[in-house]
């Protein structure tokens, strides 16, 4: 039996449970899609151990994505990459879980780290932009 990936998403507050419930209203239930909130008064290391618990059981080739490069939840994604090897990826947005659930389905994970930071970067556009340009007016 092939176990898929999962993806652990990392954040302040509850960004990460919102994040993937957009996500389901766009592509549908996300199995294996786990989401840690770091929320006011909590300490790093009660995080800590409660995702060192969902981890016991967790592929190889999971992921880690997180909001914000250089605060805790990524930190804590980067105690957990040099203990166990795992990937970390910061900046999550809705475009990266997407398209990490969209190849992680169709059996694409090898490399996915640089896809899923493209395909996030590619979602942040100047709309403003774009219709000024699209108008000849730019």
């Amino acid at each position: 039996m092939d176990i898929k990936p999962w993806i652990i998403i990392i954040t302040h507050g509850t960004f990460g449970e919102e994040l993937k419930r957009s996500a389901e209203l766009i592509i549908g239930k996300l199995e294996d899609v786990y989401c840690f909130s770091l929320l006011e008064g909590m300490e790093s290391k009660a995080l800590i151990e409660e995702i060192g618990t969902l981890l016991t059981d967790a592929p190889r080739e999971s992921i880690f994505l997180t909001d914000l490069y250089g605060g805790t939840p990524s930190n804590i994604g980067a105690y957990f990459a040099k203990r166990d090897g795992y990937s970390v990826i910061c900046g999550v947005n809705l475009p990266m879980l997407i398209e990490a659930e969209t190849r992680r389905s169709l059996g694409e994970w090898e490399s996915i780290e640089d896809n899923i930071i493209s395909f996030g970067a590619e979602g942040i556009r100047n709309i403003t932009k774009i219709i000024k340009e699209r108008r000849g007016s730019a």
